[in-house]
């Protein structure tokens, strides 16, 4: 895992085929509808050049009146009934395949939860996440839409571009060659074009994200407060002035290319189209051409240029949708953990589990300056800033590309609780990941009930765990779904009722007519229920307790909360702990009155280990800090 992740690439011909499988797979209608849609484009345009001709040949040949109008009116019910078909199918085919894009931002996530959790961390695996994702949410622009319309005008226009080539070419070969030519050499401007284009690509990426990154703070309102207090409006302002200015700059540098290229492909269109009416007006003259096939020719040079402009355009368009589907396709090809394979099950285990790590050793991948900014530069993609993890900071903290842990070993027996303290950056979290199997041990060992770790199969590892993060998922689905972390009519109500009550917030719920169906928080509901700090604390420990696995970590839950509150949550914690092997994480000391023992992690090791009163005999580093945070408090109680 050291080696930096380089996204692949793929060709065109090779996105198209893809799209195609997808859709043969999950929705083969949209290829039906795009098969039809594409014959009747190609159709419908010879119908345009041809029903001049059936009149002019009808008005020549002295048809009679009621003939005349009887062929014109089946060849219009034709055109109708063609239109009619190709609009129907192209509307249909508009809203399969862009609800397909759900069905894709689904395999998306899915394809984050099969990799393996240490790579996800990793920055360039996060970024190709957030493009794979924002390749699919600009709505008609998206990739999966951009290739079914791109692909469609492309093959279309080609059709076209053959069928008129064909008509032409029943004129005179050379003229067909001489217009064929130079229409390639206006494609190939516009491809020049479309390179020079993309080599600004980066930089006006930067442009933008220096423009985004200052227009969310402008418009963020946890950062008014700052903007008020310390007078900086007028900073920001400046800094999106020197943004839009750069923004400006390469968008001038683009203008001034595209307004070249433009002229030399207009003067290169005007030599075709004259020269091509010029000899068409010379045979009709000449009496080589009549009425009826002068139009049908004309028709035929005046659409010519319009295909292809119009392929030019398709292909453009292709390649920006190719360049997105390279960040879907590379996320979604990406090499998957086996999440089934393992020697040994869990239903070999007794409760309580003792917990045992023998020299285990581990060091985050050395990161580059490009994964250290990796939210940044996912703003390029996004045109937006993303909110930065807890998890990434915790990380940074603990120190990427640094020896973790050496030979690091410990038991917790079974039933045991233990309280894990030490300060910020110490490894608390990093131990804990290692524990739950997210991440694998450079060296050593991890023993649960006796058994290793990697021998379990990581779907039954998971089962163990019952375990508060720091940061708190609450989603804004009910109370019920919240609790058991799936669909409301496969919750357990009872179960869900007992593990309320047992957490100390039964009361509360009883008086705020809170039930299993109530929602939480008011971003879907108007009328939902926010909790406070402590109250969703003890709503974590209900939700623990509704999963009832024999192994309780808690990873420093109360971080936010007060002294007071914070001895309250673990005293409901404590009560439920009966029977369970339980880990206490926490840089303050709340947790250790609670607990059998103490372990005090300094730079990657256990540095003292004992109860309380044994560790404040020994007048160590736990002592120290047990002291300086007791003096905080009294003084905060004092005031």
């Amino acid at each position: 895992m050291n080696e930096k992740f380089v996204p692949k690439h793929y060709s065109i011909l090779s996105d198209i085929v893809y799209f195609i499988r997808f859709y043969a797979k999950y929705e083969p209608t949209v290829l039906v509808c795009c098969a039809i849609e594409i014959l009747l484009g190609a159709v419908i345009p010879l119908f345009g050049i041809y029903l001049p001709k059936l009149v002019v040949d009808l008005v020549t040949a002295g048809a009679e009146r009621g003939s005349a109008a009887k062929e014109l009116l089946i060849f219009t019910l034709l055109m109708m009934v063609a239109y009619g078909v190709k609009g129907v199918v192209s509307d249909g085919k508009y809203h399969l395949y862009n609800n397909q894009r759900t069905n894709l931002l689904g395999m998306v996530f899915l394809k984050s939860l099969r990799i393996p959790y240490e790579q996800m961390e990793m920055g360039e695996m996060k970024k190709l996440y957030w493009k794979a994702c924002n390749s699919l949410t600009a709505g008609d622009w998206s990739a999966s839409s951009r290739m079914v319309t791109g692909t469609i005008s492309i093959v279309t226009n080609i059709l076209c571009f053959a069928l008129y080539s064909t008509v032409i070419g029943t004129l005179n070969i050379g003229l067909l060659v001489a217009v064929v030519v130079l229409a390639l050499l206006n494609y190939l401007l516009s491809i020049r074009q479309m390179k020079y284009e993309e080599s600004l690509r980066e930089e006006s990426a930067m442009a933008n994200k220096h423009y985004w990154c200052v227009r969310s703070e402008m418009g963020n309102a946890k950062a008014a407060k700052d903007v008020r207090i310390f007078g900086m409006n007028h900073w920001l302002i400046e800094l999106r002035d020197v943004a839009l200015g750069e923004m400006r700059a390469v968008n001038r540098k683009s203008r001034k290319k595209r307004s070249l290229y433009e002229k030399l492909g207009f003067v290169l269109s005007l030599l075709r189209d004259f020269g091509a009416y010029g000899f068409l007006l010379y045979q009709a003259t000449e009496g080589r051409l009549d009425a009826g096939e002068f139009v049908v020719y004309f028709g035929a040079l005046a659409g010519f240029s319009g295909f292809v402009s119009a392929i030019m355009s398709g292909f453009a368009e292709l390649r920006y949708a190719a360049n997105s589907t390279d960040y879907l396709r590379g996320y979604l090809e990406l090499p998957e953990e086996n999440r089934e394979a393992g020697s040994r099950h869990i239903d070999e285990l007794t409760a309580p589990l003792e917990i045992r790590f023998e020299n285990v050793s581990f060091m985050y991948k050395e990161a580059d300056e490009e994964e250290k900014t990796e939210e940044e530069n996912a703003v390029e993609e996004m045109a937006e800033e993303q909110p930065e993890k807890e998890e990434a900071v915790t990380q940074a903290a603990e120190g990427k590309g640094k020896q973790i842990f050496k030979n690091l070993s410990f038991t917790i027996r079974a039933g045991e609780k233990v309280a894990l303290v030490g300060i910020n950056g110490a490894g608390k979290t990093t131990l804990v990941k290692l524990l739950c199997g997210m991440y694998t041990p450079d060296e050593g060992r991890i023993l649960i009930g006796g058994i290793d770790s990697r021998e379990l199969p990581k779907q039954e590892l998971y089962q163990l765990f019952s375990v508060v993060f720091q940061e708190q998922l609450i989603l804004p689905f009910t109370v019920g779904e919240n609790l058991a972390l799936d669909r409301i009519e496969r919750v357990d109500e009872k179960r869900a009722l007992a593990a309320i009550e047992r957490a100390g917030l039964g009361q509360v719920f009883r008086e705020r007519e809170i039930g299993i169906r109530t929602y939480m928080t008011r971003e879907m509901m108007e009328k939902g229920i926010n909790l406070s700090g402590g109250e969703q604390q003890k709503f974590l420990l209900a939700r623990a307790l509704y999963k009832d696995a024999p192994i309780l970590i808690l990873d420093e839950p109360t971080a936010a909360l007060d002294a007071i509150a914070e001895s309250e949550v673990y005293e409901s914690y404590n009560r439920h702990t009966e029977g369970k092997t339980a880990l206490f994480i926490s840089h303050r000391l709340a947790s250790t009155r609670f607990s059998d023992r103490i372990f005090l992690l300094c730079n990657g090791e256990i540095k003292e280990s004992g109860t309380h009163e044994e560790l404040m005999k020994q007048g160590g580093e736990y002592a120290r800090m047990y002291e300086v945070q007791s003096s905080y408090y009294q003084t905060e109680g004092e005031d």
